[in-house]
């Protein structure tokens, strides 16, 4: 008798928001089930792409049939030897995202390795050791590396590899000796990028030391930085030294508090862009220094800062483009304090006190609520959340609700405001919230929306088997067909365990309404198909003729 499989906990498969994020962490080749997808569609563009866009997209789709042919491959190869160096990363850059599985270690040496630019993901089958140690004798003038997820490649190995370094994510084994490298011979380096390595603060000293020019600096998800550590990093550096040039900071992920933030601040009077979420960090007087005012982009996600000190800090950033606050009280994201809606600080108090001031704000565009769990468990009329949405929500580019429970269908009504002009709206994240389909008639009035998140709602509207037999006109028009009569532009849908929605249908959705008749603006999308197998056929007659 075989034994039964226990049951999987529900909770167990929810991300903590501790754990990287997608954005964050080194790419995956891991494949997502297919009902947690987002339903995608391309909408055409409103003005016709380069030449050169068309050409290389022409290549990479006839690229399987063209490399079957050796008689014409030879041909081929002679044509892309004539291709200007400095379109080469984007041609190999649409043939790893189509074919990560086919291309080989000789064709990446033999046909990539040209250009300004060199970018390697670890989920190319056909990248080994020697592919990455060959970029030096294959292109010795490469000026941007961007090497991600090669977590089995030794420190020293890349040290043979640095002259110019870009972007170094996710190669845990990278530390001293390749940083000592990049000071050696990257004095010019302007972009670093070493989260998820193995980099020590004392290791990066050497590169700061050397590369007075940098831009940006980031070093997420290191463990080992740390109160104690982070001297390491300033005990060498000359009296007074500062990177003057340097813009972006992200420390996100690490175990930093203010005690050590305020000496790495002063070495960045000129930063626009600071990443603490996921840190210690809970009194931090450093943010309310005049010489942060500048700042655009702020991100304090899981951190412990109090609802007043938020406030304190937020009233003094006048030019913030970007704010990410989500699930503010959380020990560093852990499951347990994200679980315990007790832990949460924000209330609908700090909520208002927030609105009255972002709504001064004129360049604020994109927000981050996620996962304040307390938000609306003492809601009115209006609620806290609703007067947001209006004084502000619905005039950002991006907005983050996910997570937050208490998120009603009546709250989304501010979308459609009074005030003149349509909501800018692109992104809407909903995911986990208590909408239902009376929200999509607010959401259908975002008429520039192209990105919609409303997984683990109530939304439905998928027609059922009997309803597909009835004239097109009898459907019910409401719920997710709302929104995608109106928003023309929407091209991301992520339905998640919606549960009225066949799980096939999730991730389909789109294709799942032309199958039966539903009717979508896509002249644009045509045309350009169009025009597509036009130029296909003019190569298929070059090549074969």
């Amino acid at each position: 008798m075989s034994e039964r499989r226990p049951k999987k906990s529900r909770t167990s498969s929810l991300p903590s928001f501790g754990a990287p994020s997608e954005l964050d962490q080194p790419s995956s080749s891991q494949q997502d089930p297919s009902s947690s997808v987002s339903s995608r569609r391309i909408i055409g563009p409103t003005t016709p792409p380069a030449l050169t866009t068309i050409c290389a997209r022409v290549f990479v789709a006839n690229f399987l049939e063209l490399r079957k042919n050796e008689a014409v491959w030879n041909r081929v190869s002679q044509s892309l030897a004539a291709v200007p160096d400095i379109l080469i990363p984007k041609v190999f850059t649409m043939l790893q995202n189509t074919y990560p599985t086919y291309l080989s270690h000789e064709f990446i040496v033999t046909y990539s390795f040209r250009g300004p630019a060199v970018m390697l993901r670890k989920d190319l089958l056909g990248v080994k050791k020697r592919t990455i140690l060959d970029i030096g004798r294959f292109n010795p003038g490469v000026r941007q590396l961007e090497l991600t997820g090669f977590d089995d490649i030794t420190d020293s190995a890349f040290a043979q590899l640095f002259r110019t370094l870009s972007y170094l994510q996710g190669c845990t084994k990278v530390a001293s000796e390749s940083m000592q490298a990049v000071a050696q011979n990257s004095t010019d380096l302007q972009i670093l990028n070493v989260s998820y390595t193995s980099v020590t603060p004392a290791s990066l000293a050497p590169v700061v030391r050397a590369c007075s020019h940098l831009e940006v600096l980031k070093v997420a998800g290191i463990q080992n930085w740390t109160d104690t550590t982070l001297p390491k990093l300033l005990v060498d550096l000359p009296d007074e030294f500062q990177l003057t040039d340097l813009r972006t900071l992200k420390l996100r992920q690490t175990s930093i508090s203010e005690a050590s933030l305020g000496s790495i601040l002063k070495l960045c009077p000129m930063l626009r862009r600071l990443d603490l979420s996921f840190t210690l960090i809970r009194h931090p007087p450093q943010l309310l220094d005049p010489r942060m005012a500048s700042l655009e982009k702020l991100c304090l996600t899981s951190t412990g800062v109090s609802p007043d000190g938020l406030i304190n800090i937020i009233s003094l950033l006048p030019g913030l483009r970007v704010l990410a606050i989500g699930a503010m009280g959380a020990n560093r994201g852990s499951r347990a304090s994200i679980g315990n809606t007790s832990a949460m600080t924000m209330t609908d108090v700090t909520l208002v006190s927030l609105t009255s001031v972002l709504e001064q704000f004129q360049h604020i565009e994109d927000i981050s609520l996620v996962g304040n769990t307390k938000l609306g468990l003492t809601s009115k009329d209006p609620s806290a959340m609703s007067i947001f949405i209006r004084r502000v929500g619905r005039k950002c580019k991006k907005l983050n609700l996910a997570g937050i429970h208490a998120v009603r269908s009546s709250d989304l009504a501010a979308l459609n405001a009074t005030e003149p002009g349509t909501s800018p709206l692109e992104t809407l994240i909903l995911n986990n919230t208590s909408i239902d389909d009376e929200a999509s008639h607010y959401i259908a009035t975002c008429l520039m929306l192209s990105t919609l998140g409303v997984a683990g709602t109530k939304m439905t509207s998928t027609p059922s088997h009997s309803c597909l037999r009835l004239p097109l006109e009898l459907l019910t028009d409401e719920g997710i067909f709302t929104i995608i009569d109106s928003c023309q532009k929407l091209e991301n849908l992520d339905l998640t365990s919606c549960r009225s929605i066949r799980v096939v249908d999730r991730r389909r959705f789109f294709e799942f309404l032309i199958r039966f008749g539903r009717k979508l603006e896509v002249e644009q999308v045509e045309n350009y198909q169009l025009y597509f197998r036009h130029l296909t056929d003019i190569l298929h007659k070059m090549y074969y003729r």
